[in-house]
């Protein structure tokens, strides 16, 4: 048994990661925001109220407030921004980091996130400590990822008697590499549970990349219709989904996100699979689960 504290433990990941550890023996103890949003974790853990965000919140908590006994691991599901904060936080006895981050932060593209995010890897490296960041490629799996709940929603509303057909750089060909939300909760325990995983970062992405234009397909089709792809140019695209978004019109994909559709996401999972033990699913098997949780659309 190992003890450990969960930052962002109310989100989509860190919530999932809480119940996980519980439910191997860990002694958890969960940093969110709000009260409310903690109350509806796994009630094994213990949980406390505090912003991360916040100057000087953690350090006095992580000290003497917090915990009568030392900690094993810290494990931040929050933003890779926060690292800085969490490193100036910590006590000087050794502890253990296991940090997520995400493939933002390879992509070619200007994009401040991703530049947070290679800040973030730099400061954790080097503060010495032993750690380990994963970078995770496109999550889905939950009711409210953002990703691919918010595609099949907007499929979903599409009229019956209207053909799907979804504009798209490229027409779709550009490749993704989506993670179902449940191998990302398992690769956080696995590199908790596995010292040895401690190293360069980790990417955690699905087990082959498949076309953007095949992914709206696969979404499509579980909901029982068909989604054909007219390729348009990008700027064009971008303009119109940002136009929509000021008119307050939600599309399938917003301008942010049609850049990235843009730009090729293909990862080797290898090292995933080597040092956490953990072979992701393909999207075909996550979406399936994925709607099976939900209930008929």
């Amino acid at each position: 048994m190992a003890r450990i504290v969960v930052i962002g433990a109310t989100g989509r990941t860190g919530r999932r990661v809480v119940a996980l550890l519980c439910a191997r023996g860990h002694a958890v103890t969960a940093l969110g925001r709000t009260a409310a949003k903690l109350g509806a974790l796994d009630r094994r853990a213990a949980s406390q109220a505090l912003d991360v965000a916040v100057p000087g919140a953690l350090a006095p908590w992580l000290e003497s407030a917090g915990l009568d006994v030392p900690v094993d691991v810290i494990v931040s599901c929050a933003h890779a921004r926060f690292t800085g904060a969490i490193l100036d936080a910590l006590p000087d006895r050794p502890v253990r980091l296991v940090l997520m981050g995400s493939v933002r932060r390879y992509l070619p593209i200007p994009d401040r996130d991703g530049s947070e995010i290679a800040e973030g890897e730099r400061r954790l490296y080097a503060s010495g400590r032993p750690c380990v960041m994963l970078h995770a490629s496109m999550i889905f799996g939950a009711p409210d990822d953002g990703n691919v709940s918010r595609i099949l929603g907007s499929l979903a509303r599409w009229p019956k008697f209207l053909p799907i057909i979804l504009p798209l750089p490229d027409g779709g060909r550009r490749l993704v590499q989506p993670i179902f939300i449940d191998d990302v909760a398992a690769s956080v325990v696995a590199a908790v549970e596995r010292p040895a995983s401690d190293g360069p970062p980790l990417v955690l992405a699905g087990p082959a990349p498949i076309a953007y234009r095949r992914m709206i397909e696969h979404c499509a089709a579980a909901l029982g219709r068909h989604a054909a792809v007219l390729p348009v140019p990008l700027g064009l695209l971008a303009a119109v989904a940002a136009t929509a978004a000021r008119a307050g019109i939600a599309l399938p994909l917003n301008a942010a996100e049609l850049r990235r559709a843009a730009q090729d996401k293909s990862f080797d999972v290898e090292p995933m699979i080597t040092r956490l033990g953990v072979a992701p699913i393909g999207f075909a098997a996550g979406l399936a689960r994925m709607i099976g949780q939900a209930g008929p659309p």
